[in-house]
């Protein structure tokens, strides 16, 4: 493959992020991509050498999405409760502006191993700076012992499950808005982890 940067490359992945979104993986040919992207399919065939190679590559610019926005809010100096809730409105954010790709990912990761790599590893690395940072409240006598990995993983777990509610199933089973799953489930994890001194 060549590199992402390349003008041809970066067309090729932008109209196939988009037909994946609309077609899903199944529903999506190297031709539909080729024409999207202004390309003809033998170009499409020499920078991916297929489908797969198109998806792989997309997969893995997710997965290097920074988490840097991220740790910044890990880092902010304000309350836990604020904390989860401006980490869970930026995660879901996130979420948003994959237009729904780790959506696709996760679905087409039970068919490619390496799809269930590169997926697992941006759902981890999430989990794993919630994780840290909640450990290292504990350390300062702030939290209560808890299973930190659990709480941040289910966390991030809801936000995932409410983008799949809200944007393939049109937030019909579950009519909730982000910003009210995020405040209330800070409120009530903060609750639950601070000391009781620290509430």
């Amino acid at each position: 493959m060549k590199d992402i940067g390349n003008d041809l490359s970066f067309r090729i992945i932008e109209a196939a992020k988009q037909l994946f979104m609309d077609y899903g993986f199944k529903g999506t040919t190297t031709k539909m991509i080729a024409e999207k992207a202004r390309v003809n399919e033998a170009t499409l065939f020499r920078h991916f050498q297929n489908k797969e190679g198109v998806f792989l590559a997309i997969s893995k610019e997710i997965g290097k999405y920074g988490n840097s926005r991220l740790v910044n809010i890990i880092e902010s100096d304000i309350s836990l409760e604020e904390l989860l809730c401006e980490f869970g409105m930026e995660l879901y954010r996130r979420i948003v502006e994959s237009k729904g790709l780790l959506i696709v990912a996760i679905i087409e990761s039970k068919k490619r191993s390496e799809l269930v790599t590169n997926v697992t590893s941006t759902f981890k690395s999430v989990v794993e700076v919630l994780e840290r940072k909640l450990q290292a409240l504990y350390e300062e006598g702030i939290l209560v012992k808890s299973d930190f990995f659990t709480i941040s993983l289910m966390y991030v777990e809801s936000l995932i499950g409410l983008f799949i509610v809200q944007n393939r199933l049109d937030g019909e089973l579950i009519p909730v808005e982000i910003e009210r799953l995020c405040q209330s489930a800070s409120k009530v994890l903060a609750k639950g982890l601070l000391k009781s001194e620290s509430v």
